[in-house]
């Protein structure tokens, strides 16, 4: 039944507006925190005393209609259609003409980009888990550049989510790979994942007397360890540091800022866990001594 009722059109047309809701989710979800390195340096506890007090309230459904980020006024239907409204208002709001940031049609790209390659390379409901992950990434990607946080709100729950889908793959075996195959990939996944993360970053405040790796960084890759089991977690870890070091080095020489710089990780070990899952790669037949 679920097979008979999706095709590439409809797909298409529903990633669309799950990427329309993924832009609400990456505003609302920090809001009223401070961006840039001003929020590594706030103090969590003050920081969440003055929100909770805050009589501007927003929350993920609430509003329950977007508005503009800039003149707070609600905006119609025909202004939030997906990558065409934004094009077809040059980027500025209707009403007060603010620029609007292309992050929103972008967004909605890649939930429309990864919504298509999980359509043409999995079966129906590892498709369906696979997609709602990497949209988790998308807001975890574009909340760390920002605001240096990976939240609790996703990955929390997304821990217990892969934990009970590894469950019912055990007994039920609704699930094709990349998804873990029964509880023992999963708790091993989240070992390795959050597991080897948290002893670097435990390693390296011990020899540099400084937080190099955010806890969110270790909560991110138990996720997805718990999701898709040990081997792809080895890979994702490996391939977002290898990306980061490349792509790290080069933001230094062009924005000629020092070493010392802090850089958010969460995007790279996005990029490493998208790479090993869509990809046929196995790195570990090549890291293997045999």
């Amino acid at each position: 039944m679920f097979e008979n009722f999706i095709n590439p059109i409809t797909v298409g047309l529903y990633s669309l507006l799950v990427g329309s809701f993924l832009t609400a989710c990456i505003y609302r979800i920090p809001y009223g925190r401070p961006k840039g390195l001003e929020s590594l340096e706030a103090d969590e506890v003050e920081l969440e005393k003055e929100l909770a007090k805050s009589t501007d309230k927003i929350s993920i459904f609430k509003p329950t209609r977007s508005f503009c980020p800039n003149c707070k006024n609600l905006i119609a239907w025909w202004q939030n259609i997906p990558v065409l409204s934004w094009f077809a208002l040059r980027g500025k709001c209707y009403s007060c003409k603010a620029p609007i940031s292309f992050q929103y049609p972008a967004v909605e790209l890649l939930s429309l980009a990864f919504a298509m390659i999980c359509y043409y390379q999995f079966s129906s409901w590892t498709a369906l888990v696979v997609y709602i992950f990497c949209c988790s990434l998308i807001v975890i990607s574009f909340i760390d550049i920002d605001y240096y946080i990976i939240p609790n709100v996703i990955s929390y729950p997304g821990m217990i989510i892969g934990l009970v889908l590894a469950g019912v793959n055990q007994y039920f075996h609704l699930f094709q790979a990349p998804l873990a195959a029964d509880l023992t990939e999963s708790l091993f996944g989240l070992l390795v994942g959050g597991g080897f993360l948290m002893l670097v970053s435990e390693l390296y405040f011990r020899i540099r007397k400084k937080v190099g790796l955010g806890f969110g960084d270790v909560k991110l890759m138990a996720m997805a360890g718990l999701f898709f089991g040990p081997n792809h977690c080895i890979q994702s870890i490996f391939l977002g540091s290898f990306a980061g070091s490349i792509l790290g080095i080069g933001l230094i020489l062009l924005t000629k800022k020092g070493s010392q710089y802090p850089l958010p990780f969460g995007p790279y070990l996005a990029m490493g866990i998208v790479l090993s899952i869509f990809t046929n790669i196995n790195l570990m037949e090549y890291l293997v001594i045999r």
